[in-house]
Parts: structure tokens; sequence; C-alpha cells
């Protein structure tokens, strides 16, 4: 992997085959190149990245490294790549680091952005800035588990206003008497509410003692939380919601149909994302009888219907299994991304979709094959473009890909022409008509080489390249309608 902080290194159009009401369509998708969110330097650490976006309307992307040095770092992605790792304090606390998905977890809302964490038989704690992350309170604890209990694997989100929920497991001093607690606040993190109990409405009387859940506040305020039940060893995925702010969970959803049956904790949760009609959840499962991998499943917001649970296609006849799915998106576009297990190789593997959640289950692709271990990943949707994050063993650093969906009809390998003119020109060209939408532009040398690359915002029409020497190039403009190329040349 290349050290330089280039955004794209080269750009590559995917297609899937999707088929609606029965007639044959094609979705097209862009997925840059992986890059390194720390320039290629492994100091920093890999463990449990995920990503968020500011109040500047960037993503952000959260991570920690474990060992002697345990610390938390997050890096802003920016027109010119990402800043400098910075440091997140957690005091003289002593945070247990989990691997994997039950790391700690991060949250934002505008400038308000959050930590939460557990020092296992200790407490969950919180951190908070105002300011996108640029200066951060001390540590909070939001919920101190009375004697005998223990409180573990929070996770963390936020209302339109920009407080935070903390959901977690709260268990005896065995791990066993297990249910899914909630503390929320009303002050930004200084202070918190006393516990709700999540899972009152679902079947059994306890849940999962180490499956990390997952939790989220829709656009009408309602607090969802799900998360994976132990009903007698059967570990159902579940949903429990609060149309109260977080003070009861008077409804619960069966949103799993597979059965699983296991007598151990398999460390794994659901994930899921809700809008103003409906709420779509991707997770695994282990069920002998519908086969181990990944599942979608869907609430609709309106009648609370569950739809039926539909397996996720693995991207290669010759993989093995999948793991660890998230989702995210708005409306009809939505995409999973997971890691899949192929010849010894942990790659990870996409779906996507401008159709709904039923497009997700036509067919997947991996957008990083790289030999060796990718894993862990999460993903966020944002002015229209996905934004992925995951651990890489081989450089021993996170990762980060930009997934730009198509539109629906798009034939294979269609990218259209953009009108630049004068053309040749000394560096700067004029677009035939301004952008009706934001868009990623890529300039690639004669080798193939991305040299340049920039966020364009609605309305722009012209592009100023005086940066760049003399020479014939390609110009690459991408929107969330499809790709635009023009060959250029500069003198």
């Amino acid at each position: 992997m290349s050290k330089e902080r280039s955004l794209f290194k080269l750009s590559i159009v995917f297609t899937l085959s999707i088929f609606l009401i029965g007639s044959e369509c094609r979705a097209q998708f862009m997925a840059s190149t992986p890059i390194s969110v720390t320039d290629g330097d492994d100091s920093f650490g890999k463990r449990s990245p995920k990503i968020s976006i500011n109040g500047n309307g960037e993503p952000v992307v959260f991570w920690m490294r474990t060992g002697s040095s345990e610390a938390f770092f997050m890096s802003t992605l920016t027109s010119t790549g990402f800043t400098a790792p910075l440091s997140i304090p957690f005091g003289t606390i002593n945070p247990n680091l989990w691997s994997g998905s039950l790391g700690p977890s991060m949250a934002s809302s505008g400038t308000h952005m959050y930590v939460t964490f557990e020092v296992y038989g200790d407490a969950i704690y919180t951190v908070h800035s105002a300011d996108n992350g640029q200066t951060w309170d001390a540590p909070v604890a939001a919920f101190v588990p009375p004697q005998g209990r223990r409180a573990t694997i929070p996770n963390i989100a936020c209302d339109s206003d920009g407080h935070p929920y903390v959901a977690y497991v709260n268990t005896n001093a065995s791990e066993g008497d297990a249910h899914y607690g909630l503390v929320r606040s009303q002050d930004y993190g200084t202070t918190f509410l006393e516990e709700s109990f999540v899972n009152e409405a679902a079947d059994g009387a306890e849940v999962c003692e180490c499956c990390t859940g997952h939790i989220q506040v829709a656009p009408n305020g309602d607090v969802y939380v799900a998360f994976r039940n132990n009903d007698a060893n059967l570990r159902d995925i579940w949903l429990a919601r609060s149309s109260d702010g977080g003070a009861t969970f008077a409804s619960a959803f069966d949103m799993d149909e597979t059965d699983w049956i296991s007598g151990v904790c398999p460390s794994n949760g659901p994930h899921f994302i809700v809008d103003e009609n409906q709420l779509v959840s991707a997770f695994f499962s282990g069920s002998s009888a519908w086969g181990t991998g990944a599942y979608l499943s869907s609430l609709d917001l309106n009648g609370d219907m569950v739809s039926a649970t539909q397996a996720i296609p693995l991207s290669e006849e010759t993989s093995s299994s999948q793991n660890y799915p998230r989702i995210s998106g708005h409306g009809d576009t939505l995409a999973v991304v997971w890691q899949e297990l192929n010849n010894s190789s942990l790659d990870i593997a996409m779906a996507i979709s401008v159709s709904g959640s039923e497009g997700l289950l036509t067919g997947s692709i991996v957008i990083n094959a790289e030999p060796g271990t990718q894993n862990y990943p999460q993903l966020i949707f944002h002015d229209g473009l996905f934004h992925v994050v995951y651990e890489d063993a081989i450089s021993g650093t996170v990762m980060y890909q930009e997934v730009t969906p198509g539109s629906v009809g798009l034939l294979e390998n269609e990218v259209a022409v953009l009108e630049v003119f004068p053309n040749p020109s000394q560096g700067t060209f004029r677009l035939s008509s301004p952008l009706n939408q934001s868009a990623l532009m890529n300039v690639f040398d004669a080798t193939g080489r991305s040299i340049h690359h920039e966020r364009l915002s609605a309305g722009t029409a012209m592009l100023n390249l005086n940066n760049l020497g003399a020479g014939h190039y390609t110009l690459q403009v991408s929107t969330f309608e499809g790709s635009y190329q023009a060959q250029i040349i500069i003198d």
C-alpha cells in the first residue's frame, strides 16, 4: 500500500444485476481503492473502527489501540484527505478494550460527539465533545451497576438535539440473569437518568450475555434497541421500541426466523437502519437449519409488520461464510457490508440496492479482496455516498473506502461523456452545465494513476486544475446518478 495521503488512487466501477417486477435492471456502484486512515502508520493501532458524520458533514473515523499503551483515536476526512489522528482522552480510567464488534462505540449529532466504553465490574462511561471532536470533556459514569451486577458492551446513539442514549448488557457476577438496560441524558452527557429495562416485552427473561446490541433514535423520536435474545438458548434477534423517549419499552418484535439454538454466547449482535417508514435489520445466525451466514429482515413502521427473514447472498461461490453484517442507507438506497471467508482469506463484501431491502438479496461483490485478513467492517451513508471502514491485518491500520451507488437502468460499464471547454486549456475548464448535485472528481494521468481528487458541491460550473502540469489526463466526475468522463489536455 502506498504511503501517499491521496483519497483515491483508482476508482473501479462494479455492476450488479437486479430483478424488479420481473424485468432485468442494472444498478451500478463505484468503490474507491482502499486507503489507510493513518497513511500506513501502524503505531496508532486498528482495533474496532467506527464511523460517524460531524457537524460539517465530514466522515469521522474512531478506533482504538490496544496493548501496553491503550488509546482512543479519531481522524476526520477533509477535502485533502484524513487528518492526523487525534487522541481522545479518558483520564486515569483504565477501559476494557474488547476485540472486534464488542469494543467501544461512538455516535454524533451535529457538532456533538460521544464515545462510550466500559470498565468491567465498575461502570459504563461516556466522553463528550461539543466541537466536532476537537476538545473533549472529562469521562462521565453513565451507569454504575448495583452491588453484585456487571454492565458491559455499551452502544450509543444521539437524538436530533444531540443528547446521548446508552444501551448495554446488565448481568450478575457470573454473567447470568442478563437483561438489556438503557440510560439517557438530557444535558449532553453531563448526567444520566435512571436505567430503563429494554427487553421486558421480548420472549423469555434473559438476553445474550456477551452479544453487542445496537441503538438508534428514529426521526419521530422513538428509540429502538436491537439485541440477541437468550430464551433457553434460543438466540434470536429482537427489537425493542420506546415511544416515550427511552423511559419504557412497551413493544418488542422478533426479527429473526432462523431459531438458532446455541449453548454458548456467539459474541455477535444485530445492526439496523431506521427512517420514517421502515426499519431494516442485518444480523448473523449460526442456525443449522438455515445455514451459517448473514440475514436480513425489516419492520414496517406503519403497520408494525415484520418481514420474512432472508439470507444475504455470498459474493463468491467459493466463499464459505459471512459474519458481522452492518447496514446503512436511507429510503430505497441501502447497503450491507460484512466480512466473508474465501479460501482462508477474510475479505470485505457488500450488497447495495437503490430499490429497497429486496434489492440487497439479488447479489453482492467483494470491495476489498487483498490477501490476508480484513474484518469488522462498519459503514455510514451520507450525502449520496457510503463510507466504509474496517480493520486490515496486513497494514495493521484502519482502512477506508468510499462507495457511490448508481441508479437503476444504467447499462453495464456505461460511463457517460462529460463535456468541458475550452479543451485544451491552461488548467481551467468549464462544465457544459452546472452540477445539479454534489460529486466526486478524480483526475488520472496517462498511466491510470490518480493524481488529484476533489469534492464538488452542487452548482459547480468551473474546474480549476492549474496545479497540474502540461499533459493528457482523464477527468472523471461521479454523482449519485452515475459516472461521467472526459479526456482533457493541459497545455
